[in-house]
């Protein structure tokens, strides 16, 4: 894999590694996740990762009641 040019992780949109990084998550997981949760952005043949509604998705589906 290409090695990334621009690491920031202040952005909007996340490259796939990015948010896997950032969530500790695999990638693999990111990938089914974005789709789920409808935080996958497609520009042309680039993927990227709306990180606001992707973490939303995940803490509403997946937290744990106390």
């Amino acid at each position: 894999m290409n090695e990334l040019k621009n690491r920031n992780f202040n952005g909007e949109l996340l490259t796939y590694r990015q948010t896997a990084e950032k969530s500790n998550m695999g990638i693999n997981t990111v990938m089914k996740l974005a789709k789920e949760s409808g935080a996958l952005v497609k520009i042309g043949k680039i993927a990227r990762v709306d990180w606001n509604t992707f973490y939303e998705y995940i803490i509403s589906a997946y937290q744990v009641s106390k």
